[in-house]
């Protein structure tokens, strides 16, 4: 019987299979096969954010002054380069000086103790206290011993002149020595007490009035037809004894000299008028460039209003507030960036991250941080205030 004829693609599978199994016994007997390429692994382009902002100087300062007055003197003018603590405003300062130059003299007088002739004048102010006490004793033993006392009004009255003048000195004095505690207070400062001086003054002022009081009783009863002789007498006496003890404690106080509570209070108020007066005269807080002057001589001014601005015009760093949340996750302190500025086309200025602030803002309806980018090689023709942009590389 004849076998049937094989159709030509069954005798194409037949090739097929047959290829196939020496290509697999040539492989199991080691011969070497063409290596296939393997695709290298590509790296990931590294995240980039940006955003825009303006230049700012590093380091500026908006100041004011500290306290009320009329401005005097404006030293400077903006774009004029100073140094740290170089005076820029000066406010009215008369009565400041005056006081300070009081402080310090009541502060010398306790620390120098009494003078020679303080101490003399003590003595004499004693000495005569002591002559009215033995006048005084004498006049009261008369009348008790029945004398006649030809008290007349005359005699009287003379007596009253002298206590009244003596009052009189004493009080100018006293004024004198305390007028400087009014400016004191003018300028809400801590006066404290008025010194040695005031305290001596004080008692004398207080003597002295007796005196006068009792003069001016006297002059009364003489008029009256000296019917109190022994109670004018007596009432003398008691005078002049007061006036001897306070012309004794005067002198024993010249002698002792200031205490150290009193020199410690002296020296609190003299510092207490050094800065008032400093805080008179506006400074600047650092090396750097005025950039604005806000006062003219003669305008009245007080502690809180910008009156001028200074800045450091060396350091320049973008203050950009929106950089998006999406961006935001992307950017670290330390980071690269690349600064533009709109005035000065075609100049890429170099600048790194050196904060973003944690707590983010809404600005027009987005989500926005703030973050400070410094500009680590300065254009000098950059200004405050100028457009920036920024493209910041990401981690």
């Amino acid at each position: 019987m004849k076998k049937p004829v094989q159709p030509v693609w069954a005798s194409l599978i037949e090739v097929i299979v047959v290829v196939l199994a020496l290509v697999t016994a040539c492989s199991s007997a080691g011969i070497p096969r063409a290596p296939v390429p393997t695709t290298a692994p590509q790296k990931a382009n590294a995240a980039n954010a940006s955003a825009q902002g303006y230049v700012t100087p590093v380091r500026r300062a908006d100041l004011s002054v500290r306290t009320s007055g009329r401005v005097i003197e404006v030293l400077v003018k903006e774009g004029d380069v100073v140094a740290a603590r170089q005076p820029l405003i000066k406010l009215q300062d008369a009565d400041l000086k005056a006081l300070l130059a009081a402080a310090q003299a009541d502060l010398a007088r306790l620390q120098t103790g009494a003078r020679p002739e303080e101490i003399a004048a003590a003595q004499a102010n004693l000495d005569v206290a002591n002559g009215q006490v033995k006048a005084a004793t004498i006049e009261l033993d008369k009348v008790k011993s029945g004398a006649q006392q030809a008290a007349d009004i005359a005699s009287a009255q003379a007596q009253l002149d002298q206590a009244q003048a003596q009052l009189k000195s004493v009080q100018d004095a006293y004024d004198s020595t305390t007028s400087g505690h009014d400016t004191c207070k003018q300028y809400g400062l801590q006066c404290g007490g008025l010194g040695l001086r005031e305290e001596q003054l004080r008692i004398q002022l207080a003597a002295a009035q007796a005196s006068y009081d009792a003069a001016k009783k006297r002059l009364a009863q003489a008029r009256a037809g000296g019917s109190s002789d022994l109670q004018s007498a007596q009432a003398g006496l008691h005078v002049a004894s007061a006036q001897r003890d306070a012309a004794q404690a005067q002198i024993s106080l010249t002698k002792a000299g200031a205490t150290a509570e009193q020199i410690e209070i002296a020296k609190a108020r003299m510092t207490q008028a050094q800065a008032a007066l400093d805080e008179a005269t506006l400074v600047a807080p650092f090396d750097g460039t005025v950039a604005e002057v806000n006062v003219n001589v003669g305008d009245m001014v007080g502690p809180g209003p910008r009156v001028a601005s200074i800045a450091d015009l060396t350091q320049w760093e973008v203050d950009t507030d929106d950089l998006s949340e999406v961006d935001a996750v992307n950017v670290h302190p330390g980071a690269e960036a690349s600064i533009t500025v709109d005035a000065l086309p075609g100049v890429v200025l170099k600048g790194q991250v050196t904060s973003i602030v944690p707590r983010s803002i809404v600005k027009r309806g987005d989500v926005t941080y703030t973050v400070k980018v410094a500009i680590t090689d300065p254009e000098p023709r950059l200004k405050w205030g100028m457009t920036a942009f920024v493209d910041i590389l990401g981690k």
